[in-house]
């Protein structure tokens, strides 16, 4: 991919030489860091398979806009939480399932299905804040859309 100039954002996105340019919204600024040199593990290979099934869940638009909430009321709390996005949020609560329930859930094969299913913490934020996933701020009680 070619780095290009995009209407609205004055800067680069995308790759060149051997760099990667992109814009970030809440900084307001364009970014660049080094393009990873790693060869190809088994590793690498795990994980991506798990990110692809995570994007794969689809959260619904409810679920969003309460990670989106629950995030801006953490930020207010405690200025030195540095995550982006709700979904870097919701990505570090799967991890954390994972490792919270090994033997239930496998990232690399998780469906929206079976977290209904097997009543999972993650499918509202309040059940994960219950389960110790996520820090209790005030009002996650009312946080009660499912994925």
């Amino acid at each position: 991919m070619k780095a290009t100039v995009k209407e609205g954002i004055k800067g680069f996105s995308g790759k060149l030489d051997g760099a990667i340019y992109y814009y970030h919204p809440r900084l307001k600024r364009t970014l660049m860091r080094r393009m990873p040199d790693m060869p190809i593990q088994e590793q690498n290979i795990a994980l991506g398979n798990a990110a692809r099934q995570i994007k794969a869940l689809e959260p619904s638009e409810g679920y969003r806009n309460d990670f989106q909430l629950y995030l801006m009321k953490l930020r207010d709390r405690d200025e030195s939480i540095t995550l982006p996005s709700w979904y870097s949020l919701f990505v570090k609560m799967l991890w954390a399932m994972q490792k919270q329930l090994p033997e239930t859930v496998d990232l690399k094969t998780i469906t929206r299905s079976q977290i209904v299913e097997q009543n999972l913490p993650c499918r509202s934020v309040k059940t994960a804040v219950e389960a110790g996933l996520l820090a209790a701020i005030p009002g996650y009680k009312y946080m009660t859309h499912e994925i």
